[in-house]
């Protein structure tokens, strides 16, 4: 997926699990600023890619090069934990107000107290979290939870956002909410991959629709609905 400055660069990543390999990606490349839609069955492998994106996970097998500098597996994985950022369709909450969660990443920071506060009342205004500010969060539904997890990732800024099945617990104003964030991530020069089974509202938010088969992926071509692989073709013997 090129056309700019590459953020992430995949070479014949690998991941196994129990000895089987699970994800198997002959090549990915995200740029600045592109948005890309990832689709495919349960088990295909999704967030698997999108843990690895992330840095939350190690490939087994393959190359990474991060804003074209090919680094080790671990030393991406650092390098990815600290300026991409995952959301999960269950939102970890951290013990505390809907407020410290959203100031959580903030603080890690070290931003002045004044900016941070400044910050979070702007992010309580956004997600419409204003009057559940002092709650504790881990008392919230769901789809509340949902929404102090949006809020914390466009806190966050991060020049990656991956968003896994985000908008499966949201009613309409949320999932809303959801396509707000992402077109302000655009607008920031910033990607997204969104994970989702549910596609029909993103496709005019994303530049490209990539589908995971079996752990391998594969382009979608909009306009013939053809699906062109994403890897070379097996050399013998690999297995």
């Amino acid at each position: 997926m090129s056309g700019g400055e590459a953020l992430i660069e995949l070479g014949a990543v690998e991941v196994r699990r129990d000895g089987r390999r699970i994800l198997d990606v002959e090549r990915l490349r995200i740029d600045r600023g592109r948005t890309l839609l990832l689709t495919g069955a349960n088990g295909a492998g999704k967030s698997t890619l999108l843990k690895l994106l992330a840095g939350l996970l190690l490939a087994d097998a393959g190359s990474l090069r991060c804003r074209g500098v090919e680094m080790a597996r671990g030393s991406a994985a650092r390098y990815c934990r600290g300026r991409h950022v995952y959301l999960h369709q269950t939102p970890y909450m951290f013990d505390g107000s809907v407020r410290d969660n959203l100031a959580y990443g903030l603080r890690q920071r070290d931003e002045p107290r004044a900016t941070r506060d400044a910050e979070v009342d702007q992010a309580l205004a956004w997600a419409d979290l204003d009057a559940l500010a002092l709650r504790h969060a881990r008392a919230l539904s769901l789809g509340e939870q949902q929404r102090v997890a949006l809020g914390r990732a466009r806190l966050l800024d991060p020049s990656l956002l991956l968003l896994d099945e985000v908008g499966a617990n949201l009613d309409g104003a949320n999932q809303r909410l959801v396509q707000t964030l992402i077109a302000e991530r655009r607008a920031r020069g910033a990607s997204v991959v969104v994970a989702t089974h549910e596609p029909a509202p993103l496709l005019a938010l994303v530049d490209f629709h990539l589908h995971l088969d079996g752990g391998r992926l594969a382009v979608v071509q909009r306009d013939f609905g053809s699906v062109v692989p994403l890897r070379r073709p097996r050399t013998p013997g690999r297995s």
